[in-house]
This record gives C-alpha cells, sequence and structure tokens, in this order.
C-alpha cells in the first residue's frame, strides 16, 4: 500500500476509534504500538475529546501457562524501549488492566474472528482477563474475508473498525 495511503486510512480509522471511544466514557484502552503496516492509531492518546482515557501498550509476557499480553500505561511523552518482536514497549511497566482493547488485524470476518500474525498472543490475553475487555479490531477493509473462519481457541471481537466503517459484530 502506498505511503499516503497507509496514512488516510489510519486517520479514518482513527477518527472512527475516537468517535466510538468517546460513547464509553472515561476508560482505560490497550492500545498498539504499529508494526509491518498496521494502523497507526497512536494519535488518539492526544485527542483532547479522550482527555479521560487511560491509556496502556501491550507488552509480551509468559508464564509456564503460555504467552500473554500485559498492558503497560503510556502516554506520548512515554519512553519506550524495544521489546519483543522489536515493537516498542514502555520502559517503565506501570500495569493496568484495560476495559477495552483495541487489537490489530491481518485479517478478519463480521462473526469477529481475527487473524494476528499466528502465536495467539490476544486470544490468550483476552481468555485471562475478567472481566473480558471488549475487544475492538483494527483492520483495513480490504482484508475483511468473506468466509467464516474461527477455530475453538479463537476469542471474537466485539467491534472491527476499517477506514470504511465501524462494525458490531452481534451474535
Amino acid at each position: 500500500m502506498p505511503a499516503h495511503e497507509f496514512a488516510s486510512y489510519s486517520k479514518q480509522i482513527g477518527e472512527l476509534a475516537n468517535t466510538l471511544l468517546q460513547s464509553f466514557g472515561p476508560c482505560t484502552v490497550g492500545l498498539f504500538y504499529p508494526i509491518s503496516g498496521e494502523p497507526d492509531l497512536l494519535s488518539l492518546v492526544n485527542k483532547k475529546e479522550l482527555e479521560g482515557v487511560i491509556w496502556s501498550l501491550p507488552v509480551c509476557c509468559s508464564d509456564a501457562t503460555g504467552n500473554f499480553l500485559k498492558f503497560a500505561r503510556y502516554a506520548s511523552d512515554t519512553p519506550l524501549e524495544v521489546g519483543r518482536y522489536n515493537i516498542p514497549v514502555p520502559r517503565e511497566c506501570n500495569w493496568i488492566v484495560p476495559d477495552v482493547i483495541l487489537m490489530p488485524c491481518v485479517g478478519f470476518d463480521r462473526t469477529g474472528a481475527r487473524l494476528g500474525y499466528g502465536a495467539g498472543w490476544y486470544d490468550q490475553t483476552m481468555n485471562r482477563l475478567m472481566p473480558r475487555p471488549l475487544a475492538i479490531g483494527v483492520a483495513y477493509a480490504a482484508t475483511e474475508c468473506d468466509q467464516p473462519f474461527a477455530q475453538a481457541h479463537d476469542q471474537l471481537m466485539d467491534w472491527v473498525l476499517t477506514e470504511k466503517e465501524a462494525i458490531q459484530i452481534t451474535s
């Protein structure tokens, strides 16, 4: 995708995310640091309309039960360092549990299934967190799959945001 389309699509998705997050009121949100052409929503952190939001970035963690993400508080001036998979993470980890998690999608379908990079980090994280956060997928419209593909271990999303629309998943 050309750089100008990436920036334009990120902006459009960011506008939908801004509107949707405002409807939830003050909350804690797990954001993601964009890699490999993922939509960049980091500018949401500085939106005046979202001043009551507490932001965080995911940090890869592991224990005897598997791999999962923990969320470290984040602001636009938070010092970052390189984490697992060369993804920037906060240098100091002040852990929070998000009410809402924005998660990047390599692909998605309208049943709420999400394709990531295949390691199951978000699925395992969503399975661990109680109460379960609201799951919002962030994707490009062109990555929508026509056929449902969810597997038994998949944690389905509640919403998907693309540059074209906000899709609420209903059972």
